[in-house]
């Protein structure tokens, strides 16, 4: 047998082990792609760069362009003017805001005495109003000077103080008006009868033509002058105090100044009022003086005239009446085809409307404005603002329903027949005095219109977009009015 025998290690001391535990946090990771972009360099040499010289410009051949293509443009423009491409369409932002603003405030200082406006009109590019300037009330003959004054309101800058031209007149000018076609072109009539055309395009000597020592011509105050243009002739109609409504034909010449030639005669007399006419004169041989006048914008031959004892009266340029013994060198004819019923007071403006053939304003100083249809003597609609006088009515050219007035205590009255038939959207204090407000005048060409007071202070004003943009069925509105007025007539009747 063996035995074993252990001897224990006296300097090794034995091992003692023990287990701990500890936590970590997890080790997150994430996977990311990065695309990189492969970069070539290369070189390219390039000429200095040299300062462009500017080229001459030929003024001349500038001029000569322009001149070669200005009929065309002019063509473009009208054609565009009269497009048919948005019929139907309404734009409809700022259609239902009726506002009107003042944006000139406009006198001629170097007046040698304080003058009213007579009369307004601007020219055929919408750019140039035109002011007549004279005294409203003479008591006897005219002894003082009348001034023709015009600003270009679409200057940068404009002399508020002083017209841009001014020019003298023999007496005091009565009425204006701007040939249609022609923006240089102008006709005055003054108070001692006779009618002056101005070539405003000229530096100097712009008094072209003057109807002076004119057998038949007018021998009193001319109140009111309308053009009929057209590419083969250019007419003036003019109205006196004396009764005549004369017409005359302006013959325009490149190389020579205009002529002016009275070629038709007619006069307005008491023999053509019938006796049991509320206002018929007391004597059937005299003269009745016209005060206002209108012509149709569809039928040249047809206009109505206003006059001093408140006659309305139809009249046409084709009136086949025996002459009257009144003429000495043209035979003088009665123009009247119809008496409508009449103010109770001077009238002192008419107008047809532009978008209806029978439809025409009156205004006149018994305080009201009437509207008629020319087939009725009855006015349809009478209009009584309550602003005493009312001197200046006039249709916008834009807006068939919209028409404006002016009053002898210093308002503008804005009609908007689409709003209101009873009386107007707005009423603006012209100036602070309450003076009277004789001359209105809208801007065929854009969206203001002008007035003239007895100061001689003339304003434009600016219309919003619901004043001076047509709207939809607008034209059928004013059709609807005429038709009605018409079958309300011919009720009456």
């Amino acid at each position: 047998d063996q035995t074993c025998i252990s001897c224990p290690s006296t300097w090794q001391k034995s091992r003692s082990l023990k287990s701990r535990l500890t936590q970590t946090s997890a080790l997150l990771t994430n996977d990311a792609a990065a695309q990189s972009y492969d970069v070539c360099s290369t070189e390219v040499q390039t000429d200095s760069l040299q300062p462009k010289k500017e080229k001459d410009h030929n003024m001349e051949d500038i001029a000569r362009f322009l001149k070669s293509v200005e009929g065309m443009v002019v063509k473009n423009l009208n054609d565009n003017l009269n497009t048919k491409a948005f019929k139907g369409m309404e734009n409809v932002l700022g259609m239902h805001s009726s506002s009107v603003n003042n944006t000139l405030t406009l006198n001629h200082a170097p007046l040698e005495f304080q003058m009213s406006v007579q009369d307004l009109s601007w020219n055929a590019s919408g750019s140039v109003v035109g002011v007549a300037y004279g005294k409203h009330d003479h008591e006897d003959w005219c002894t003082h000077k009348g001034m023709f004054c015009m600003w270009n309101v679409d200057r940068g800058r404009i002399n508020v103080n002083k017209a841009d031209q001014a020019l003298d007149v023999s007496s005091c000018l009565m009425c204006i008006e701007y040939h249609p076609i022609l923006p240089n072109l102008c006709a005055g009539g003054a108070f001692n009868g006779q009618i002056v055309i101005w070539d405003l395009s000229r530096t100097e000597d712009m008094e072209v033509c003057i109807s002076k020592n004119v057998e038949d011509g007018h021998h009193e105050p001319v109140t009111k002058l309308c053009w009929q243009a057209s590419s083969k002739s250019n007419m003036l109609l003019s109205l006196g105090m004396d009764g005549k409504v004369l017409r005359w034909e302006v013959k325009l010449s490149r190389y020579q100044d205009p002529e002016l030639t009275l070629v038709q005669g007619f006069v307005i007399t008491g023999s053509y009022i019938p006796r049991d006419h509320p206002t018929a004169p007391s004597s059937r041989t005299a003269d009745i003086g016209g005060t206002a006048m209108s012509f149709s914008k569809e039928d040249e031959s047809l206009f109505v005239v206003g006059t001093e004892s408140g006659l309305v009266l139809k009249c046409s340029t084709l009136s086949t009446e025996l002459p009257l013994d009144k003429g000495i060198k043209i035979q003088f004819r009665s123009p009247i085809t119809l008496v409508y019923n009449s103010h109770n007071g001077p009238v002192y403006d008419v107008d047809f409307s532009p978008a209806h053939r029978n439809l025409f304003l009156t205004a006149s100083t018994d305080g009201t404005i009437r509207l008629y249809n020319t087939l009725q003597p009855k006015p349809f609609q009478v209009l009584e603002p309550v602003s005493g006088y009312v001197f200046g009515v006039q249709w916008s050219p834009a807006r068939p329903l919209v028409f404006a007035a002016t009053t002898a205590n210093g308002s503008l009255l804005i009609y908007d027949l689409k709003k209101s038939r009873v009386g107007p959207v707005l009423q603006i204090p012209v100036n602070q005095t309450r003076t009277p407000v004789y001359s209105i005048a809208f801007n065929a060409k854009s969206d203001t219109l002008s007035t003239g007071d007895s100061k001689g202070t003339v304003k434009v004003w600016k219309l919003s977009q619901g004043l001076s943009s047509q709207m939809r069925g607008e034209v059928k509105l004013l059709e609807r009015i005429a038709a009605s007025s018409y079958d309300r007539c011919f009720k009456m009747t």
